[in-house]
């Protein structure tokens, strides 16, 4: 059995090199190839392309880099074609995902949307014609399963893949003495894991930082990077600076479940940080036109995922315009002198952790993968 699965960003590296290995795990003969990272590769997949090559954000930067995604989908394209996989299993990634998809099923391929994109977030059209290419949908928030099986998607919501993935393997008071970070407060910085985040998000969370430590000169911060980014790109963010700051690298989970506060860029890391139970600030900042563009096309009143999930603002969002180190500086000080706005805020995420599902989410779905490609052998 052939499985090609595509991942184009470091989270969806994660939750692939889940599925995969536990697939592997069940069937070692499994060939799996496609488009991953590091993680996938050592679950066990042969990569065409890493996501180094994939990891793109804004408008103009897909455009300045169309001629070189037009050559991966021109290669993915021609192997689909030769190879016919037995299933095609697509992560997250809509721009390419989606085009992939409808190759994939004109070539009679089974094409399973694992991680489907946000349609309830923005273009929301999307989803019917994001049906039609594909055979089956696997969500990992429930309230996206009856947005699907609305659009008539085959649909299947097995939890989600973060959870009990989410946990820090050294007791907070161990981490901070190992690390010598004293008992003031302690803030992790997490700027985002692709190249262009780090350009135009850190330097604003470094300000913020200062600006904080004018005011508790007790407090420590920590820069967990993920592990797409590499230290010579973020030490010259730091030069000149006199922060009490500690990078780390492997351990994020830790640095989030040991912090009073966490200051984090859109995304899956919102997520992670809200199933560690730690209150927290989202930010967001991108190059101007995309920035622009986004405030037309996302059509809800909240972009971080804690918020959307239980309907409402429990956790600050500072994008696009309001992303400014004194309002964001502001804010945290607030949370931080304030014990009980950080009980609430924990109480809140707690509820969001509840309705995410049981831990084990990932060997569900691919015990589901396997019954798929039996049932399609067995036709």
């Amino acid at each position: 059995m052939n499985v090609f699965f595509i991942a184009g960003e470091h989270s969806g590296d994660l939750q692939g090199s889940l599925v995969i290995s536990h697939m592997k795990r069940l069937r070692p003969d499994l060939l799996v190839e496609g488009i991953g990272g590091p993680l996938m590769t050592k679950a066990g997949q042969t990569s065409l392309y890493s996501i180094d090559e994939m990891a793109v954000i804004g408008f103009i930067e897909v455009l300045r880099n169309l001629r070189h995604f037009l050559g991966i989908f021109g290669e993915v394209k021609q192997y689909l074609a030769t190879h016919r996989p037995d299933m095609l299993v697509l992560i997250d990634y809509p721009g390419f995902n989606t085009r992939v998809a409808k190759v994939a099923k004109e070539l009679g391929i089974y094409v399973v949307y694992y991680i489907t994109p946000q349609v309830w977030a923005w273009h929301a059209s999307r989803v019917h014609q994001i049906t039609r290419t594909i055979d089956e949908a696997v969500v990992v928030f429930p309230f996206e399963e009856q947005i699907w099986k609305k659009a008539g998607a085959r649909t299947s919501w097995f939890g989600h893949p973060l959870v009990g993935i989410s946990e820090s393997r050294i007791a907070p008071e161990v981490f901070r003495a190992e690390l010598g970070l004293g008992s003031g407060n302690l803030v992790s910085l997490l700027p985002g894991s692709r190249a262009q985040e780090i350009h135009y998000i850190l330097p604003v969370l470094l300000d913020a930082a200062e600006l904080i430590l004018q005011e508790k000169p007790a407090t420590r911060f920590l820069l967990p990077l993920a592990g797409t980014i590499q230290e010579s790109l973020v030490r010259p963010h730091l030069k000149g600076r006199n922060l009490p700051l500690t990078l780390l690298r492997g351990q994020t989970y830790e640095a989030i479940g040991t912090s009073d506060l966490a200051l984090v860029a859109s995304g899956t890391a919102t997520l992670e940080t809200a199933i560690l139970g730690t209150p927290m600030i989202i930010v967001y900042q991108t190059n101007v036109f995309t920035s622009i563009m986004s405030k037309f096309l996302i059509q809800k009143p909240h972009i971080g995922l804690p918020n959307v999930i239980s309907g409402r603002q429990i956790v600050p969002e500072f994008i696009r315009w309001r992303f400014r180190p004194e309002l964001i500086a502001e804010e945290a000080l607030s949370i931080l002198g304030n014990a009980r706005r950080q009980d609430t805020m924990r109480r809140n995420l707690a509820q969001v952790r509840a309705k995410l599902g049981e831990p084990g989410a990932s060997d569900r779905v691919a015990r589901h993968l396997l019954r798929r490609l039996d049932e399609r052998l067995s036709e």
